[in-house]
């Protein structure tokens, strides 16, 4: 399987989870040879994305481990405001959920693409850069054989089977371009993104708001908040369309009263919703990472928590593989299969969680409301509760 350069890896995609799994090799010390493969022509353009992303304090831990904390472009998240809308029982009973009851520095963080994309590839060449001024002989050992290429395609995923030990797709894209996966749900939604300005909503305190038409989320973003506003794409057609003030007006009318009066919205883009997945992220020497293994609903923002899971724990496997005096084919198999196992829980339970708030709450049936609003009842008056969803959505369903 191996030689004296090690595993070798071919790793498709050098996006956030990518260049995570990359780093977090390096961090272990694993004997391998890694090859970035990414298709981008302008990493200049990646660096200036403005989509807001939402990071775990579960995430913030791997990251900052790894030497890719963007702390300086972060806004923390301590207190998250959970409640529906829906006729007279607007807003009641709500469940707040605080950073404080539940031990940690925050909930989350919010950072835009372009900045945690930024900090993870200099931490790659800061790797590089201590190889060069021969600062640290660890460092020459853990970081000489990686390489990344940009601006090319792979190539058919057979022929870097041949090349490599493992080809790691960590490169998914969104819903909508994706090819069919066993386990594959149109939620009939589009996600409207961009930033509002609230007057009187705390900048540490994120709103997730259910509706009919489907989730509502603010994000502290800075000075502002991230707008995530689901709704059938018809409707996202027609608010696009609005003028400014009458685009104020119905987010406004769909948000609890701490959210504030909305000043300002300007709407960045929009995005088609749904599920798809497959039953397994390994076959065969192909393991598939992030959203190239699992594509579901924005709500709670999971996507990319789970992702960086999926290569931390990845890198992990393959560590005990390299530390075996004379390891074989057959060990990196079993290594494999033991990490595809393990994984089971958190992919499967927050599939199934995003899976659940995302239809549950759009069902507008008779008597549907009343029990959402049990439901939300038994949340915020049972803390073991509250506190085991929390941790949950923090470091993930764990086997």
């Amino acid at each position: 399987m191996t030689d004296a350069s090690g595993l070798g890896l071919a790793v498709i995609g050098a996006g956030p989870v990518g260049l995570a799994f990359a780093l977090t090799l390096r961090g272990l010390g694993v004997d391998s040879r890694v090859r970035l493969l990414d298709a981008r022509t302008d990493p200049d353009a990646a660096r200036a994305d403005p989509r807001v992303l939402a990071l775990s304090e579960g995430s913030r831990q791997m990251l900052e481990a790894i030497g890719a904390w963007p702390a300086r472009f972060v806004t923390p998240i301590r207190h998250i405001h959970v409640s529906q809308h829906a006729g007279g029982l607007a807003g009641f009973p709500r469940v707040h959920l605080d950073a404080r009851e539940a031990g940690l520095p925050a909930l989350g963080y919010t950072v835009r693409y372009g900045a945690l994309l930024g900090a993870l590839e200099d931490a790659t060449r800061m790797a590089a850069l201590e190889i060069m001024r021969g600062r640290a002989m660890r460092a020459r050992a853990v970081a000489d054989g990686v390489r990344l290429e940009s601006g090319g395609e792979a190539g058919p995923i057979e022929e870097t089977q041949e090349t490599f030990d493992l080809a790691v797709l960590a490169e998914g894209g969104a819903f909508h371009d994706q090819a069919p996966r066993p386990l594959r749900r149109d939620y009939g939604q589009t996600a409207l993104v961009g930033q509002v300005r609230c007057e009187g909503l705390p900048r540490t305190t994120a709103i997730e708001r259910f509706t009919s038409e489907g989730p509502v989320a603010l994000l502290p973003s800075g000075t502002d908040h991230a707008l995530v506003w689901c709704m059938p794409p018809a409707r996202a057609q027609a608010v696009r369309l609005l003028g400014d003030s009458a685009q104020r007006t119905a987010l406004q009318a769909v948000l609890p009263a701490i959210a504030g009066r909305v000043q300002a919205i300007a709407l960045h883009g929009d995005y088609p919703l749904g599920l798809n997945a497959g039953w397994r992220a390994l076959e065969g020497r192909i393991v598939r990472l992030g959203n190239a293994a699992q594509t579901m609903h924005p709500v709670a923002g999971q996507g990319l928590n789970l992702g960086l899971r999926d290569a931390v724990e990845l890198a992990r496997a393959l560590a005990s593989v390299t530390r075996q005096q004379g390891h074989a084919r057959a060990d990196l198999d079993a290594a494999l299969r033991s990490y595809a196992r393990r994984r089971v829980p958190d992919r499967i339970g927050m599939l199934g969680l995003t899976d659940l708030l995302a239809q549950g709450f759009a069902i507008d049936l008779p008597g549907f409301n009343a029990l959402r609003a049990g439901a939300l009842g038994v949340l915020a008056a049972c803390p073991p509760l509250r506190h085991a969803l929390q941790r949950h959505m923090v470091f993930g369903f764990r086997g």
